[in-house]
């Protein structure tokens, strides 16, 4: 091959990888090119909606939208690589709002912003007000960054696409369809949620609060993981239904006294596990390390008209306080096979029960710390009865608690009493557990050299 050819070779190769960023702006024009952020004379400027810049899109490109409220659907088909993505989000320093007035979409269930394509990264935008989902991920490979989600009228973030990661989010007051229980289209949607059987889906230190169903849930699902939330005040706070392999972990998880939104007591269960429609039958799920207080029942497991059971299922760790009705941990009879329920600490104060538990041979309970005696069912080997002793430190209101209230002390019972569990090797501050761990969610002096992802003390607008 000459050098002429090589020389052109190299330069065909290189234009291939070039990476090209787009524009849109409020008062942008379709006709323009959309290379500019702003106008820079005929026919150099951002584009007018965001729909054709999406289209404009390939591997690698970039599309900003200039900060103003863009009363349009989106829609983004087209595929970046796994080395490289196309990224939408607002333009720096400025924040992009979709707001759909609540007329738009118009389609029935259709989403204000819909990604089918894959290896897509949308970050630093804000959605609200859809006449039906917020944000609806279809695509594989899809990244959900640092975008607020509100007021829509059925689901605030959706992900049905595998190897979705919804990362930083913040996101309340959706299933308005449901607002104040009016039930006004016979739905019940979830503020975030891996559901509509996607695999592999991540949701980490996410803010859910205030929608009208499920805060966060995973439902139709395979290896869904749930970790470093926090998820208050929702009509139920976290949800795993017909779902399997799902980790759910570091999760911050309660209800408020008196909040606004629910004022009977048999709203806002804080984990509710179970198989609503069979599809598939849940099993092999994990809750561990997560906070749970004030809650309806902090941790409930119920029995769907198909069946099912708590089949492979482990519940350790976690560090449940004071339900408001009924009981704190509550499991139905069911065909409960091979779960486990081990190193937790219940603490129910009053007269409401512990537990209540059916009689069944597929739970075996182990080395937990009940604060009061539990009913002859819940009784396991190496069971610790007595006050845990936690801190109790800070507020319990509305996006002020933190994880720091449900430490133990050093005069714990609780200390040094678990049972070692090597699939669960740090706490719920990620520190490690040592060769004689504690029973609940922290372990004390447990070296905390790396805080949790929680954003711990956030105050929500």
């Amino acid at each position: 091959m000459s050098p002429l050819m090589i020389l052109f070779f190299l330069v065909l190769v290189d234009h291939s990888a070039v990476a090209t960023t787009y524009y849109v702006a409020i008062n942008g024009n379709d006709s323009y090119d959309g290379l500019y952020p702003s106008y820079q004379g005929s026919p150099k400027g951002p584009f007018k909606t965001i729909n054709k810049g999406t289209s404009a899109l390939g591997p690698g490109d970039t599309l900003y939208l200039r900060g103003g409220t863009y009363h349009q659907t989106v829609s983004v088909p087209n595929s970046g690589t796994s080395g490289r993505p196309i990224t939408i989000a607002s333009y720096p320093n400025e924040t992009a709002v979709l707001d759909g007035q609540d007329t738009l979409p118009t389609i029935h269930w259709g989403s204000l912003f819909s990604v089918q394509g894959n290896y897509v990264v949308v970050r630093n935008l804000e959605m609200k007000n859809s006449n039906w989902m917020g944000l609806h991920v279809s695509g594989t490979h899809v990244q959900v960054v640092n975008v607020s989600s509100h007021h829509h009228m059925e689901n605030g973030i959706l992900v049905s696409g595998n190897y979705g990661l919804v990362k930083n989010c913040r996101v309340w007051w959706n299933c308005k369809s449901n607002e104040y229980g009016s039930n006004r289209r016979g739905n019940w949607a979830s503020g975030l949620s891996a559901a509509r059987h996607p695999q592999y889906v991540t949701i980490r230190d996410c803010v859910v609060w205030n929608n009208w169903g499920e805060g966060l849930s995973t439902f139709e699902a395979s290896h869904t993981t749930m970790e470093g939330n926090v998820v208050y005040d929702n009509q139920t706070n976290i949800y795993i239904s017909d779902t399997t392999y799902c980790l759910c972990h570091r999760n911050l998880v309660y209800s408020t006294p008196n909040n606004a939104f629910f004022s009977t007591p048999g709203d806002q269960v804080g984990i509710m596990m179970g198989d609503e429609r069979y599809t598939p039958p849940s099993s092999n799920n994990t809750v561990i390390n997560n906070l749970c207080l004030g809650n309806k029942v902090n941790l409930y497991w119920w029995q769907g008209a198909s069946g099912g059971g708590l089949v492979n299922a482990l519940i350790a760790y976690n560090t449940l306080v004071n339900s408001v009705y009924e009981t704190n941990f509550r499991i139905s009879a069911g065909a409960h096979s091979n779960s486990r329920v081990q190193n937790n600490i219940f603490i129910q104060e009053g007269a409401l029960p512990v537990a209540v538990v059916p009689t069944d041979v597929g739970l075996s309970f182990a080395n937990n710390c009940w604060a009061k005696t539990p009913p002859s069912t819940a009784v396991g080997t190496a069971d610790v009865v007595g006050d845990p002793q936690l801190t109790r430190s800070g507020q319990n209101a509305p996006g002020v608690l933190t994880a720091d209230w449900f430490k133990i002390l050093t005069t714990s019972p609780a200390r040094d009493k678990a049972k070692v569990l090597p699939q669960v090797p740090r706490d719920f501050f990620k520190a490690i557990r040592g060769s004689y761990p504690d029973i609940g969610a922290h372990e004390y002096g447990g070296g905390e050299t790396e805080s949790p992802n929680l954003p711990a003390g956030l105050r929500i607008p």
